[in-house]
């Protein structure tokens, strides 16, 4: 059986959203921020509701989560009592690899800022005009 779709974020161009600092640090505590479509997370309300889902994305007054096959549930930040984000399935990269191959890994990361496939599209086209 082949799943399709995205695991994980891509890396494609992480230089270009992140800096060194938190390239190093999302190895190594892989949990800290979900990237938007890819962590889990429970929100308590002060109503007595719960939500729970997807996070989709957040600003300083909102959170969004995607519930099942409906849009998008956008929290206001003052209505949320606790909230718990689920752990990263990504492991931490300091029980795997020496502090050299975290920072050869960051170090390369470092290089990825044009996303390629971005790169590729606006190649195509503009040789056909599109």
């Amino acid at each position: 059986m082949i799943l399709e779709g995205m695991l994980s974020p891509r890396i494609n161009g992480v230089a270009g959203r992140l800096s060194r600092q938190q390239i190093l640090e999302a190895l190594i505590n892989p949990g800290k921020e979900l990237s938007p479509g890819f962590g889990m997370v429970s929100i308590d309300l002060k109503n007595g509701q719960s939500v729970s889902g997807i996070l989709q994305g957040e600003n300083d007054i909102t959170i969004a989560v995607k519930r099942g096959n409906v849009g998008d549930t956008v929290i206001r930040k003052e209505d949320v009592l606790k909230r718990t984000n689920s752990p990263s399935s990504m492991p931490n990269m300091s029980q795997l690899l020496t502090k050299r191959e975290i920072r050869d890994l960051v170090s390369y990361l470092a290089t990825l800022k044009e996303d390629e496939m971005v790169r590729q599209q606006e190649a195509k086209t503009n040789v056909h005009g599109e």
